[in-house]
């Protein structure tokens, strides 16, 4: 048979395995959802050239790419990305407004997956404080994949980060694991929401101690660091040297920085800075995979993998670094070795797979300042004093603000009342006087953002992110380049590594790459939001919509048959 036989033989095959003998489309064995923490749209093409044939080239060489992904509210932080990515909704709808906010009722700062009501499961020591999605206010697609095959379904979400697992996980997951790296050596843990007890394959993992191998590894560039012309020099100004070595540069040695890290307790978090950490979480899903016989039964299961050294290592060295370049390198190799093995367990045409990320992030200011980029620093500290300085002279000395995170400003309500004021004229002047500090865009009103419909710009982004039950009274915009920090003396020069949180394009601007069974292979420009895929992934399984979601089908991943 000539090359062209060939080619018409597999497509012929393909479409026997997708479509069946009577035309009809077959539902994936399993859905696969990638979410890489802090992942910007130019990461994918700015490292191309280094990267594998196998990995994120193979996912655009063979999947459909749309380019233009963003996110369409504000703050575009890790427990909103990954909420919003499942939910289909907004932090308006689904509640999770931040990786924490401050409660009213209980008067303190409450994480987005913290549950006082249950515990920690698989942990070596008692923890703190239980994890769950009991704050999430909506139902996720991994639910309504539960409750579309009245729960015969599995689904598993993993992560290093809590967050990370629980939110993809939704309410009804089969099983949520991620790694404890405050209180165990590196072990996954899950959450007796979920559990009384880790399965023992779980246990057999963990008995493995792999985490503590890693770390007695030295972690040194893929290629000679010559070879990496896209980022800046290894050994610069704008990034912190870790572990007590004189300079922010390669190697690094971890069997000696942990030994600094162990005096404070605190070793195990070098995962979140280390290659080996995504290297351990792709492991561990291949595991979950084949122990849980994921997509080997009659309906349709769900792994949801979410890479978090990607997030650390940009917050700490910034985008610019080599660090980071070298993480997306070994990372894509890992993307590679998760394509492999589902290739083999279920078979070509057998699974389909979105990738994506929860937020981007800013390059660090200095590095904006030294290329003649607009950036700057938000002196919170200052805000703090002006915002007090500002309410005191005109009502008095007393306690009006009751909570600042930075983005957003809780006012004292109970002390507004009883000195017979205005909560709405409070909140307006505190914007007008906000709007007037340096660095800051705008400030809007928990009024205003409950009355009036904002449909562009940063106005709408923030009223998309506000949620009435739990967000302040009035929410910040930063200045485009401007980052927040605590200390209201530290010139720009000194400011290392970086953040997220804006609704500005290098905080919003995501991959989206769709793969696998159905998925057409093309390219994109139209502009679509992370929102979409929940919504896409429901009509490709004919399931219910979550009950948040807001986001629109992708046409372009569709099959005639399936429109």
């Amino acid at each position: 048979m000539n090359r062209n036989g060939i080619i018409t033989a597999l497509f012929i095959f393909a479409g026997i395995v997708l479509f069946g003998q009577t035309g009809t489309p077959k539902k994936p064995k399993l859905v696969v959802g990638i979410v890489v923490d802090q992942m910007r749209f130019d990461q994918l093409n700015k490292y191309e050239s280094k990267f594998s044939e196998g990995g994120f080239k193979r996912l655009q060489r063979e999947g459909f790419n749309f380019k233009n992904t963003t996110y369409n509210y504000i703050p575009t932080f890790t427990a909103p990305g990954h909420a919003s990515i499942y939910t289909g909704s907004m932090p308006s709808y689904h509640g999770i407004i931040g990786n924490s906010w401050y409660d009213r009722k209980q008067k303190r700062v409450r994480g987005n997956v913290e549950d006082t009501t249950v515990t920690v499961v698989g942990s070596q020591v008692v923890n703190r404080y239980g994890a769950s999605p009991k704050n999430l206010m909506t139902t996720t697609i991994s639910d309504e994949l539960r409750l579309g095959s009245n729960f015969r379904s599995k689904v598993i979400s993993v992560s290093l980060k809590d967050r990370g697992a629980i939110l993809p996980g939704g309410h009804t997951a089969n099983g949520v694991y991620w790694v404890d790296v405050d209180t165990s050596p590196g072990y996954f843990v899950s959450s007796t929401y979920y559990m009384d007890d880790l399965p023992q394959w779980v246990k057999t993992f963990n008995q493995q101690e792999k985490a503590n191998a890693f770390l007695n590894t030295t972690w040194n560039t893929l290629h000679p660091v010559a070879d990496y012309i896209e980022s800046d020099s290894d050994d610069n100004v704008y990034e912190p040297a870790l572990g007590g070595k004189p300079s922010p540069s390669f190697p690094y040695d971890f069997k000696s920085m942990r030994e600094k890290y162990k005096e404070r307790g605190t070793e195990y978090q070098l995962l979140l800075v280390s290659p080996a950490g995504n290297t351990l979480l792709t492991e561990f899903a291949t595991q979950a995979i084949a122990n849980e016989n994921l997509g080997m039964g009659a309906d349709t299961d769900m792994i949801s993998i979410s890479y978090s050294v990607t997030d650390v290592v940009g917050h700490t060295f910034g985008p610019q670094s080599v660090e980071l370049q070298d993480i997306y390198l070994r990372l894509d190799k890992e993307i590679e070795r998760l394509l492999n093995y589902l290739d083999q367990k279920l078979g070509l045409g057998q699974y389909v797979l979105f990738l994506t990320s929860d937020h981007g992030v800013v390059p660090v200011a200095a590095y904006l300042q030294e290329h003649k980029l607009p950036s700057g620093v938000a002196r919170v500290k200052r805000y703090t004093f002006a915002i007090e300085s500002y309410l005191n002279t005109k009502y008095g000395n007393k306690p009006w603000i009751e909570y600042y995170d930075e983005d957003q400003i809780y006012l004292n309500r109970s002390v507004i009342a009883e000195s017979k004021l205005d909560l709405n004229d409070i909140q307006q002047e505190l914007a007008d006087f906000l709007v007037g500090l340096d660095g800051i865009h705008s400030a809007l009103t928990a009024h205003n953002l409950q009355n009036f419909d904002y449909t562009k710009g940063l106005n709408n982004m923030l009223q998309n992110g506000f949620n009435p039950q739990r967000s302040g009274d009035v929410l910040l915009s930063y200045d485009p380049g401007v980052v927040q920090n605590a200390n209201p003396d530290l010139p720009i020069s000194r400011v290392k590594g970086t953040t997220h949180g804006t609704g500005y394009g290098y905080d919003r601007h995501v991959p989206m790459l769709w793969f696998g069974a159905g998925i057409p292979h093309g390219v994109s420009v139209r502009n679509v939001a992370t929102t979409d895929i929940a919504p896409s992934l429901a009509m490709f399984l004919d399931l219910q919509l979550p009950s948040g979601s807001m986001g629109q089908p992708l046409e372009e991943i569709f099959p005639p048959s399936r429109k």
